[in-house]
C-alpha cells in the first residue's frame, strides 16, 4: 500500500502531466501563430508559473520549441516524430474523420453504438465509437481498442473479407484468444465469415450475453479492403429483418461518403 507521501507525489505526477497536455493542445491549435506562456496558461486555466515551469521542460524534450525575440512558443520536433513513427496508423485518422459524419448519422437513424475499426498489425482496431443517444454502453470496446480478427462485429467483417487462405490462417491463429471472449469459438467465426458473401454482412451475438452486433466491411475505389462498421444493440432489437435494415443503411451511408460495399441481400 502507498503511503499518505506517495500518493500525494503520484497525485502531483499526474496532475502536472495532464496539465502538460493540456498546453501541448492549447499551443498546437495556435499553429504558426505560436503563443505567449501567458496566453497559454491562460487558454489553459492554470497559473502562469506553473504554465512557464511545464513549457520550458516541454522544450527541453523538444515537444516545444522557444522564440526568445518573439517569446512565442510553438510546437518542437517530438510530436512530428511521434506522429512519423505511427507509420501506417496515420491513414485510420483519415478515414475516421471522412467516415464519422456517415455513422453519426446512421446512428442516429438506426439507434445502438457505431463503431469503426481496421486491421492494424494483424488485429481489428477500433477508431472510432458514437453513441449518441442510445441507452447501452459498450464499456469493453473503445477507441484504440484491439481484438483478433473475428471477435466483434466489425472485427468479424474485416476478418470475413479477406481471402479464403488468409481468412483460414487468421483463425486457426487466433482460435485460443477467441474463447476469452465470451462464446465465442473458431468453429463460429468460421460459419459466420461463411456468410458474408451472401448476406453482404455479419452478425455476431456471441461476446456479451443479450448484446448482438451487425457489421460491413467497406472497400476503396480500387475495391481494396479499407475498414469495417457496425452496429450494436440488444439482440432483442436485432431480428434478422431488423439487421438487414441496419445494414442497408451503413451501405447506403458509405456509399454516399465514396466507399464501395457489398450488396445486401
Amino acid at each position: 500500500m502507498l503511503s499518505l507521501a506517495e500518493n500525494q507525489s503520484l497525485s502531483g505526477t499526474k496532475s502536472s502531466l495532464s496539465k502538460a497536455l493540456n498546453l501541448l493542445v492549447v499551443i498546437a491549435e495556435r499553429g504558426r501563430n505560436g503563443i505567449t506562456v501567458s496566453s497559454a496558461a491562460k487558454r489553459s486555466g492554470i497559473h502562469v508559473a506553473t504554465a512557464h515551469r511545464l513549457m520550458t521542460a516541454l522544450v527541453e524534450e523538444d515537444f516545444l520549441s522557444f522564440d526568445p525575440y518573439t517569446k512565442l512558443y510553438h510546437l518542437g520536433l517530438m510530436p512530428y516524430e511521434i506522429v512519423a513513427r505511427a507509420g501506417s496508423d496515420l491513414e485510420f485518422l483519415v478515414l475516421r474523420k471522412s467516415l464519422h459524419p456517415v455513422l453519426e448519422r446512421v446512428q442516429a437513424e438506426v439507434g445502438g453504438v457505431a463503431s469503426l475499426s481496421v486491421i492494424s498489425r494483424n488485429e481489428a482496431l477500433c477508431v472510432d465509437v458514437i453513441e449518441g443517444q442510445s441507452d447501452i454502453s459498450l464499456n469493453t470496446l473503445k477507441v484504440g481498442s484491439r481484438r483478433p480478427l473475428g471477435a466483434g462485429a466489425a472485427s468479424l467483417s474485416l476478418l470475413a473479407a479477406l481471402g479464403e487462405e488468409e481468412r483460414e490462417a487468421v483463425i486457426q491463429r487466433e482460435s485460443e484468444r477467441y474463447r476469452k471472449y465470451g462464446n465465442l469459438t473458431a468453429e463460429f467465426v468460421r460459419a459466420a465469415c461463411a456468410e458474408l458473401p451472401e448476406n453482404g454482412h455479419v452478425f455476431n451475438a456471441q461476446i456479451i450475453p443479450g448484446i448482438g452486433a451487425v457489421g460491413v466491411p467497406l472497400f476503396t475505389a480500387a475495391g481494396a479492403l479499407a475498414c469495417a462498421v457496425s452496429i450494436t444493440n440488444t439482440v432483442s432489437r436485432l431480428s434478422p429483418e431488423r439487421r438487414r435494415d441496419i445494414a442497408l443503411a451503413l451501405v447506403q451511408a458509405a456509399r454516399a461518403a465514396g466507399f464501395q460495399a457489398m450488396d445486401i441481400a
